[in-house]
């Protein structure tokens, strides 16, 4: 069996808090193109948008195939590891919270939109042919990233030549592209203006 490596598309939706949706506009544009770690579960919230961080994803992500124009690659299995243990860029910014705030952040409204996600696929195969049939079969699967951690970060699907149903797994290096075509960022919580000033964190030095 060989390991194969292809660039993936995720969707997920994507949460953040700012006092004003220019300012969420903003965070959100000069932010992406980072890349976080999947493997951190902190990202990921499923909890009342009122007591949300800076920002999180959703847990649940729709695989939407390959990157445009993306081929197969045969990699050596070392390079998995490398992929979702080694990799060393660890950006951690808009998980904070607005540092200063207490309370007040409570109130702070949320946007959301639909986020592209990049990352790496890995796939046993005993051919491009049949690493092709296994992307196919991934195609449009709903992902839990939070609650399969184990199993999309993990390379046993791949070690297990008893014949995983889906010989396939991801890095963990999740590549932040930016709102899925034709998605806007629009308010979600809560139903009526945020009345009070705008908050200003140390994170939105990278605007």
């Amino acid at each position: 069996m060989n390991i194969y490596a292809i660039e993936i598309v995720l969707k997920g939706n994507a949460h953040i808090k700012a006092t004003s949706h220019e300012q969420a506009e903003r965070i959100l544009d000069n932010n992406c193109s980072n890349t976080i770690h999947g493997q951190e579960e902190e990202w990921f919230s499923d909890t009342p948008s009122r007591y949300r961080p800076r920002a999180s994803l959703s847990t649940k992500f729709t695989v939407t195939g390959p990157v445009v124009g993306a081929t197969f690659i045969e990699v050596p299995s070392r390079t998995i590891h490398a992929a979702q243990d080694r990799w060393g860029r660890y950006w951690h910014g808009l998980r904070w919270a607005y540092p200063p705030l207490s309370k007040e952040h409570e109130q702070v409204p949320v946007y959301s939109t639909s986020l592209d996600l990049m990352t790496t696929a890995f796939i046993r195969a005993k051919g491009i042919d049949a690493a092709e049939a296994v992307v196919a079969k991934f195609n449009q699967l709903t992902l839990d990233l939070l609650d399969d951690n184990s199993r999309w970060f993990s390379r046993r699907a791949l070690e297990d030549e008893g014949g995983s149903d889906l010989p396939i797994v991801l890095s963990s290096a999740l590549y932040l592209v930016g709102k899925s075509g034709g998605c806007q960022l629009s308010q979600t919580w809560p139903d009526g203006p945020y009345p009070g000033p705008e908050f200003v964190a140390r994170i939105d030095e990278f605007l």
